[in-house]
């Protein structure tokens, strides 16, 4: 199955609201809170957002596999 490779470099300290990236937006190694804007929520899940964005956004590429 062809894939599309993301590099995750800051992806669990990178706001989806407002583009801010700053390792204390990680006051703990689970929780993601945005220093700019303040949006909170899982780190993980933070992430997980990011990765998706960033693969929506190299479409157009050519998939590895």
């Amino acid at each position: 199955m062809p894939f599309l490779e993301v590099d995750p470099a800051c992806t669990s300290q990178h706001c989806p609201r407002c583009g801010h990236t700053e390792r204390a937006n990680r006051p703990t190694r689970d929780q993601f809170q945005c220093r700019r804007c303040g949006l909170a929520g899982p780190a993980d899940v933070v992430a997980g957002v990011n990765v998706s964005a960033a693969r929506v956004s190299s479409r157009g590429r050519t998939p590895v596999g």
